[in-house]
């Protein structure tokens, strides 16, 4: 008798049905929900940066306004008077305008003279309001001859306006940053 041959009762290889891709494994689950997060994180970081750059935009265009104005109005020298104090008077409002928004729990609106002007030197990181063309807002209110710079005065303001937005846009973000992410933190301290 002959032999059969083993290997031809041997049923053939069947292979596994094909990996479908869904549903994923839990991994993936874990990273869409973490990308997820992540771009809600960054939604919300750009729609603040957005607010914050209308903000000083809008007060950079007030600004604008009043030099144009003070311009428009100087040209008569009969006006040129009035128009400088209207515009001082545009430039503090302007200026506490800011305060308030950026600094909502401070006193500072209400300041005047030399203490408004070393708060604006203080926030402003600067010495231009007390020693420069910013020291005609100390006593703006009460002068009766207008004799300062418009355009240094405007540029001062502007510049002020800015560092303070910038600033502020500066502490808001790394506020809202993981205290791991915060500059100035070194990992596994």
């Amino acid at each position: 008798m002959e032999a059969e041959d083993p290997l031809s009762q041997l049923r053939d290889i069947h292979l596994p049905e094909p990996v479908t891709f869904w549903p994923p494994a839990p991994g993936w689950w874990v990273l869409l929900l973490l990308v997820l997060i992540g771009l809600l994180f960054l939604y919300r970081h750009a729609i603040a940066a957005l607010i914050q750059r209308r903000k000083l935009a809008f007060v950079l265009r007030e600004l604008d306004k009043a030099l144009e104005s003070f311009t428009e109005s100087a040209a008569f020298e009969h006006k040129r008077n009035q128009a400088g104090l209207d515009y001082l008077a545009d430039v503090n409002i302007l200026l506490k305008r800011v305060v308030l928004v950026i600094f909502p729990a401070s006193t500072a609106v209400h300041l005047t003279g030399a203490d408004w002007l070393a708060f604006l030197d203080k926030e402003g990181k600067t010495t231009a309001f007390s020693e420069g063309a910013g020291r005609i807002l100390g006593d703006g209110v009460y002068r009766r001859d207008f004799d300062a710079d418009a355009d240094a005065l405007h540029n001062l303001a502007a510049n002020w306006v800015s560092t303070v937005y910038q600033e502020q846009q500066a502490k808001t973000s790394s506020m809202r940053l993981p205290a791991f992410l915060k500059p100035g933190k070194e990992v596994g301290n």
